[in-house]
């Protein structure tokens, strides 16, 4: 028998005491994303840890909130992260992001895209295919963003790469009545 959250996960989840004020709080900051936190929870020493890091992308970041979803969505799209896309194309509109942008981040040309949009997404390429970012496209963001800011484009295409792995793995579910704005077909 799989849970109703994840489709591979068996075992019988057994809250720890923290749980429900984490859950809260993941529920209010990202809109209902409920069902990567119960995931997470069944290693609950590393969803405590891993909570707080997660969530700081989207409370505490330096990045423009258009940017951060644009990363994200490239990311999501890139890692067929059918979960996150689901969450962020929501995420992405209420940021500014047209519908035509969700569906044109699913393509590899990139030439329509404004200047400073493609360098930012073919960044998110770069780094997702080769774990790292060349001299060029450090010199460009840097004079974008400065250092901190490239340091976090790295590290949220990064996570969600990361977020995407464990998430696909343990098949886990968009909660009901959470369907994204953009639907995709991999």
């Amino acid at each position: 028998m799989t849970t109703a959250y994840a489709a591979r996960i068996r075992d019988e989840l057994v809250l720890p005491q923290v749980a429900p004020d984490q859950l809260k709080h993941l529920e209010e900051t990202t809109g209902g994303a409920l069902n990567v936190g119960l995931t997470m929870l069944h290693h609950p020493a590393l969803a405590q840890r891993y909570r707080e890091f997660g969530i700081s992308f989207l409370t505490d970041g330096t990045l423009p909130a258009r940017d951060r979803e644009l990363i994200i969505l490239r990311t999501s799209w890139l890692c067929h992260s059918a979960y996150e896309w689901a969450h962020h194309t929501r995420i992405g509109q209420d940021c500014g992001i047209s519908e035509d942008e969700i569906r044109h981040i699913t393509t590899t040309d990139l030439g329509s895209w404004k200047p400073a949009d493609t360098e930012l997404l073919a960044a998110v390429d770069t780094v997702i295919r080769d774990h790292t970012l060349t001299e060029e496209q450090w010199t460009r963001l840097a004079d974008r963003y400065g250092t901190a800011g490239i340091i976090e484009i790295v590290m949220l295409a990064g996570h969600y790469a990361m977020l995407a792995g464990i998430l696909n793995s343990a098949g886990t579910r968009v909660e009901p009545g959470i369907d994204a704005a953009i639907p995709l077909d991999w």
